[in-house]
């Protein structure tokens, strides 16, 4: 049986070590102490007995995972185990922390993995004595049940790794994208570019946001619209995607001041019951169209641009934007 480490026992590395024991796996679920850990370990089974209630999963598959996941004390108990995931928070400095820690326990042929939404896979393993073996990995939200794993190699991750972590990816029940590093990945710098145009469109004119979003869902192949997928996701989180890339990338993701001031007012979207769509739906302007046409045009400029730096292939570009964000189709198919 392959022993698998996952460090970091919160929401997302609970539900990665449920998918490595639902896969046949036996998982070391380390955190900061052994009481997060055994937290973790509970939020695991916890996540899997609904799946089994709604009859997503076996229930005899998921009592299994009782016996499969166990917490441990620390890092080095993660000594036996011949692949380790990281999935702390999105924090450089931890996630070099913790890679020291990982480095030092761990077999000098073990594969390491960091799940990262956007970090530099190169600067983590820059920090580490064996910087081939290190990759990153960037599992979808929820893990459990999200198809799509972006697979990073970093400046120094070496083919045999790439091929280890597709290989893992696919053993999880996963469909393994490869993606060349960059801020974003594919995913998050599809999305985020549209949001950001579409923000920008709606600041310049009235728009009723509801209206704009169902335009959104009706003119394409998203299942949601801009106003709505920020308000799910968290217009914290958004913001800080948003600020990173237009660092990265420039002018074209800024969003016009549209998320900066609702942030610091603690409207955060639906986990703060405030955000970009407002409770109530006011008169379609005729400008809902435009926040549509733009919303769709810089996904596919963003798309043609992956695919012209060689981030990602056209055909994984699209396939990556349909189990990772729900589209029915590519912004590359129709081109």
């Amino acid at each position: 049986m392959t022993t698998i480490g996952i460090v970091g026992a919160g929401t997302m590395g609970a539900e990665i070590a449920l998918v490595a024991a639902l896969a046949g796996m036996d998982v070391l679920l380390a955190d900061a102490d052994r009481e997060r850990a055994e937290a973790g370990r509970a939020r695991a089974l916890a996540t899997g007995a609904r799946l089994a209630e709604r009859g997503r999963r076996d229930p005899a598959d998921v009592e299994a995972c009782a016996g499969r996941i166990h917490a441990v004390d620390g890092i080095a108990a993660l000594a036996p185990a011949g692949i380790v995931i990281e999935a702390v928070p999105e924090d450089l400095a931890l996630k070099a922390r913790v890679h020291e820690q990982i480095d030092a326990a761990v077999a000098h042929d073990a594969l390491v993995a960091t799940n990262t939404s956007g970090l530099s896979v190169t600067a983590l393993a820059d920090g580490t004595s064996s910087p081939g073996r290190l990759v990153g990995l960037h599992f979808f939200n929820p893990a459990a049940t999200m198809q799509l794993v972006e697979v990073i190699a970093g400046a120094a991750t070496t083919e045999d790794t790439v091929a280890g972590a597709l290989a893992l990816a696919a053993d999880l029940g996963k469909t393994p994208v490869r993606v060349r590093e960059c801020p974003g990945f594919v995913v998050n710098r599809v999305l985020v570019r549209a949001m950001a145009e579409a923000f920008r469109a709606a600041a310049g004119a009235p728009v009723d946001r509801h209206a704009a979003d169902r335009t959104v869902v009706d003119g394409g192949p998203a299942p949601m619209g801009p106003f709505a997928l920020g308000d799910l996701v968290g217009l914290d989180v958004l913001e800080s995607i948003r600020s990173d890339l237009e660092a990265a990338y420039g002018d074209r993701f800024a969003d016009a001041g549209t998320l900066a001031p609702l942030v610091a007012q603690g409207h955060l979207g639906r986990k703060s019951g405030a955000g970009l769509v407002p409770a109530a739906e006011g008169a379609t302007t005729g400008t809902e169209p435009v926040v549509a046409a733009v919303y769709y045009a810089a996904a596919m400029d963003e798309a043609r641009r992956l695919a012209d730096e060689g981030v990602a292939s056209p055909s994984d570009i699209d396939l990556a934007m349909r189990l990772g964000a729900g589209w029915s189709d590519g912004p590359l198919a129709a081109g």
